[in-house]
């Protein structure tokens, strides 16, 4: 039940309570006075809208264009495009059958159509009664007959159109159709012709898929439902060599895979796996999504229900590849065997710990030193070439500190480099020195105070990168630290 202006109003009904003579949109009350003991609920939009997203999500093992409906028939409608889907399943009828037959199976009444336009199929699919086993439409004036029996309802409009249509005598769509659009628009609105257009097939009608629709897929189709976790495991190691041979005829690496799992309960369950270099190597994608599939298991996470019984697999995230040139020196491959087999552990380790718990360090361009790096998990895009000035870049220090080390340092003018400092209980007498590098980090950084940086060299020969916190004139006793060291 939900309020409304009027009062409290049923709004959807179980068999049981349709038996009794109730229908949707009755007042309460008055519901109450037919049958004394009926049982209520209030209603629960934003948990209807939730299971029919999850809905959307399992029933795309029909078709990757799939959508929850929404307006008027929102929380209660699915749209499908089946474009070059249905020879899949024997054909338009044998797969609105196996749509209704699954969702029967979960428990919910289902009718299904397919027909050329949207509108003509919600509308089929809502009225026409042949449409609770799945009604197959036909095209072109038969289907423009047939959209005409049915009642102005499956024009999907508000409540007042409907009834302000009714009154004049306008019961089905055939008779809105004869009449003038221009008196329409003027009595109704644009909307009733709009309406009536996009149900007809004169005006295209979009539906906005719920996931994003990736060309390179291979789905998995099983006779019995997998129960276990080890034929969950032969069931992705054949996906993996099915997608893997995909991208091998298309020239590509994948540097992410989805495995999506259809629980025959309705459940669709996710494991991604990521690569930290583009590949197609069949062998490696599947320790990767069997590591992440132990993962899930062992917190927890995987839970089979009553079985699975479609795989999907796709590659979200594909690179050109190209030949690699084999070198001939043994030292040389040497070390590209080593690169490739510390990449391969890395796409292992973050495949077992999560994505993130893996990182490697990247340079970014940014003038504060302490904010020119950053961790990126390792199976992350690489990014575009840094902006970063190369000139000033190759002025930054081999090493630098994880954090700034207050020095204690003396120098012969309040704003010139230091001639003594003192780090780490050593004494070091500088013999020169080259700066300052004034950095702003007022905007940047945790404090307000400009800096000055120094490169400097000992009497021992050893480096320094140090700056001056606070420029004289500004504050009464500037602070010293050494931030890196080049050598």
């Amino acid at each position: 039940m939900a309020r409304s202006a009027g009062g409290i109003r049923l709004i959807a009904l179980n068999r049981a309570a349709q038996a009794t003579g109730l229908s949707a949109g009755m007042m309460l009350a008055g519901a109450k006075a037919l049958v004394p003991d009926l049982c209520v609920a209030d209603s629960d939009p934003a948990g209807e809208a939730a299971d029919l997203m999850a809905l959307a999500r399992w029933a795309m093992r029909w078709s990757p264009y799939c959508a929850p409906a929404k307006g008027l028939e929102a929380t209660h409608a699915l749209f499908l495009d089946v474009t070059g889907c249905a020879h899949l399943f024997g054909g338009e009828a044998a797969m609105l059958a196996d749509m209704v037959t699954r969702m029967r199976a979960l428990g919910l009444t289902a009718r299904a159509a397919c027909a050329a336009t949207p509108g003509a199929a919600y509308g089929l699919a809502r009225f026409a009664p042949e449409a609770h086993q799945g009604l197959s439409a036909p095209d072109g004036p038969a289907l423009r007959a047939l959209v005409g029996t049915l009642p102005v309802e499956a024009l999907r409009l508000p409540g007042g159109t409907t009834s302000g249509l009714r009154a004049l005598g306008l019961k089905q769509i055939s008779h809105v159709a004869a009449q003038s659009s221009a008196a329409l628009a003027r009595r109704f609105g644009i909307d009733l012709v709009r309406a009536l257009d996009r149900v007809r097939g004169l005006e295209e009608e979009a539906i906005d898929p719920v996931a994003e629709i990736i060309p390179r897929r291979i789905r998995l189709r099983l006779a019995e439902p997998l129960m276990t976790r080890q034929g969950l495991e032969l069931a992705a190691a054949k996906a993996a060599g099915e997608i893997c041979a995909l991208l091998d005829d298309q020239q590509e690496g994948a540097r992410r895979l989805v495995l999506s799992l259809y629980r025959v309960d309705g459940i669709v369950l996710s494991v991604t796996g990521g690569a930290g270099q583009a590949h197609r190597d069949a062998m490696l994608w599947n320790r990767v999504l069997c590591e992440r599939i132990e993962a899930l298991a062992n917190g927890a996470g995987l839970d089979l229900g009553f079985g699975i019984d479609l795989v999907d697999v796709a590659a979200p995230v594909v690179e050109r590849l190209t030949g690699q040139v084999m070198d001939l020196d043994p030292a040389a491959a040497a070390a590209l065997a080593s690169a490739d087999a510390l990449h391969r552990l890395a796409d292992r380790l973050s495949a077992r710990l999560g994505a993130g718990r893996v990182t490697r360090t990247e340079a970014i361009a940014h003038w504060v030193p302490e904010r020119a790096v950053r961790q990126v998990p390792v199976a992350e895009r690489k990014p575009q070439a840094n902006q970063f000035p190369a000139a000033l870049a190759a002025r930054r220090p081999a090493l630098l500190l994880e954090r700034a080390e207050p020095i204690d340092a003396i120098a012969e003018v309040p704003d010139g480099p230091p001639r003594l400092f003192r780090w780490r209980s050593l004494a070091f007498r500088v013999a020169c020195a080259e700066g300052p590098e004034r950095i702003a980090c007022g905007d940047v950084s945790d404090d307000t105070q400009d800096r000055d940086y120094y490169r400097i060299e000992t009497v021992e020969g050893r480096r320094f990168w140090l700056y001056r916190q606070g420029l004289p004139g500004q504050v009464d006793h500037p602070r010293w630290y050494v931030h890196g060291s080049a050598a």
